[in-house]
């Protein structure tokens, strides 16, 4: 099923240091020069790129110290992105699982990818993937930070064309299932199963229990 949106932004995030907007791939190069970022650090930190296979208007960048393990990279994943029932994740294929307790340096080197799985039912998968070293100490004093992340797709209403703020994960394999807010009104009086719930800005939108509490503009949590 194809979910209409305009090409506005495509493709573009936010730095969490200037504020300032860019491409996935243009931010790939800014955050190792950005003016409003902090002091260098002594040890070398990773720099990943975290993306959706199979839709690309979502990525996260973030950054993990010499301490961070795979376990921190999932808490920040479920945080962001994913967590809404509590389900099992796992980095790596199935039958080959990475155990979360692994320091990620070490383990993994730039240029490395590795798939990432939240939720064996109706599952969100995910590529995470070192894309350099970041020699920047992070900020929030913690192993692993985001720093920049893809601004809300501009997702349209099925019926109509206006904005789409709302989803109906009932008819996700159909047509339509992305409502403005008059549409999803109809739609919820037509009898028909629904359940329609907010447009979150995660590739876990419209799937089992996924919704997030936060305004669908707020990048930085």
């Amino acid at each position: 099923m194809s979910k209409i949106q305009t090409n506005s932004r495509k493709y573009e995030g936010e730095c969490k240091f200037c504020g300032e907007s860019f491409s996935k791939r243009q931010m790939i190069g800014h955050l190792a020069t950005c003016s409003k970022r902090g002091k260098q650090g002594e040890n070398l930190h990773f720099r990943f790129l975290i993306t959706s296979p199979y839709m690309k208007n979502y990525w996260l960048i973030v950054e993990t110290n010499e301490d961070a393990k795979l376990k921190d990279l999932d808490k920040l994943i479920r945080n962001v992105w994913v967590e809404c029932c509590g389900h099992l994740s796992m980095f790596g294929d199935y039958g080959s699982e990475i155990g979360m307790s692994r320091k990620i340096i070490g383990f993994l080197e730039p240029g490395d990818s590795i798939p990432y799985t939240y939720d064996f039912g109706s599952s969100t998968e995910l590529v995470v993937k070192v894309l350099d070293y970041s020699p920047y100490d992070l900020t929030d004093k913690k192993n692993i930070e985001l720093v920049a992340r893809n601004y809300p797709p501009d997702f349209r209403c099925q019926v109509c064309g206006k904005t789409a703020l709302k989803v109906c994960p009932y008819c996700v394999e159909e047509e339509p299932a992305y409502f403005c807010q008059n549409c999803a009104e109809s739609h919820e009086e037509s009898g028909d199963d629904c359940c329609l719930m907010d447009i979150s800005n995660s590739p876990r939108s419209g799937v089992c229990g996924y919704e997030t509490s936060d305004p669908i503009d707020k990048l930085f949590i």
